[in-house]
């Protein structure tokens, strides 16, 4: 597709100190080639799935005047014009209509070839009083290198409810830019609940705008960062709306060389008298040499809100591995075991047993041959 772009992302609503070099990241050279095929799995009622042209999409807007070029995501504008490096850029567009109940999921399993420099774009649109269900799978047809690039917007209308659950298990050779932004309009919720376990660079940025009175988002996400591996997240609720809800909750590992940056936001925006926020991080490090960075940020201008935000930071106590130890279980399985705690916990909450058997097989555990529960 021509010459790579350089590019910015991840950049934090309000800068801090320079020196830090925590505002922001830069990508160079970044090229893409061509979608990675996917055809999505649509199942219940009132939820319908198209491929249509980025043309057509950017000049779309639903009826109270939300439009796809329009809505911010987490990693910043540089992914629009990464994505406009493809001039023959496609949008999957999953619609739940007014009214559609919980019976639904779309599934995308994006399974990447060595070598392929990826990207995908999706858009949500639930409608007035509709629920939309979303799961998506990130992994690689083998061992090598390559892009997995993937931008998810949503639109969340009056009442709707959208539920996103993402895993990625790419190879280690893969950098992986995952974005996503949206927005809920009166009495909206967007759920997200999300795994990063694999790509050996990953850059993941989130921004969700709560315009509509009394909107909600949550976020649950869980990563791990193996040795070697580099990890940079950003995520920001924007409290437009009064009386509106966030909660971001992120739990993680970082091993022996690897190196993981989370810059999570909670912005009070003037006029959301009401309102709460809520972020926290908890973060087990196994390792001396390695770089964990986290900043929680809080934007205030409005009085009446309440934020919170923390991050707690540990590692294995001696107390801990002592008791372990006493039970036949050494310090190396006792740090896994620990770590893949965290792990286990969100995949749980991913409703549909294929891709939570996947995620499991690619920890090295779990029961493939479990069938009494019911893949949706």
């Amino acid at each position: 597709m021509g010459q790579g772009i350089d590019m910015t992302v991840n950049r934090l609503p309000a800068r801090t100190w320079n020196w830090l070099k925590m505002n922001e990241s830069r990508l160079t050279d970044v090229k893409i080639e061509k979608a990675c095929p996917v055809t999505p799995v649509v199942t219940g009622h009132g939820t319908t799935w198209e491929r249509v042209s980025a043309e057509k999409i950017q000049s779309e807007q639903t009826e109270n005047g939300f439009a796809w070029k329009n809505l911010v995501t987490g990693m910043g504008p540089d992914m629009d014009r990464l994505a406009e490096e493809d001039e023959q850029a496609q949008v999957d567009v999953i619609t739940a209509e007014a009214g559609a109940d919980e019976d639904n999921m779309a599934v995308f399993d994006y399974e990447c070839q060595p070598g392929e420099r990826y990207f995908n774009r999706l858009y949500l649109h639930a409608k007035e009083n509709s629920v939309l269900n979303v799961t998506v799978l990130y992994r690689s047809a083998g061992a090598g290198e390559g892009l997995s690039a993937h931008q998810i917007k949503v639109c969340a209308e009056k009442n709707a409810v959208v539920r996103i659950y993402m895993a990625e298990i790419l190879d280690a050779g893969v950098t992986c830019l995952s974005d996503l932004g949206g927005v809920c309009e009166d009495n909206a919720r967007v759920e997200l609940v999300k795994l990063e376990l694999g790509a050996g660079k990953l850059y993941s940025g989130g921004e969700i705008d709560l315009k509509g009175k009394a909107s909600n988002f949550t976020a649950g996400i869980g990563y791990t960062a193996k040795p070697g591996q580099h990890l940079d997240m950003n995520y920001t609720a924007r409290h437009h709306g009064k009386k509106t809800e966030s909660l971001m909750e992120v739990s993680g590992v970082v091993s022996e060389n690897a190196f993981k940056i989370f810059r999570g936001t909670i912005d009070f925006i003037a006029g959301c008298a009401g309102s709460k926020g809520t972020e926290s991080e908890d973060v087990l490090l196994l390792g001396e040499e390695l770089v964990n960075q986290t900043i929680p940020l809080i934007l205030c201008a409005e009085e009446d809100v309440e934020g919170n935000h923390g991050a707690s930071i540990g590692k294995l106590d001696d107390q801990t591995l002592f008791y372990l130890a006493s039970r036949g279980i050494p310090k190396e399985e006792a740090e896994k075991m620990l770590a893949r705690a965290r792990v286990d916990a969100l995949n749980a909450r991913i409703p549909v047993k294929s891709v939570r058997d996947t995620v499991e097989a690619y920890l090295g555990g779990g029961d493939e041959a479990d069938d009494e529960e019911e893949e949706k």
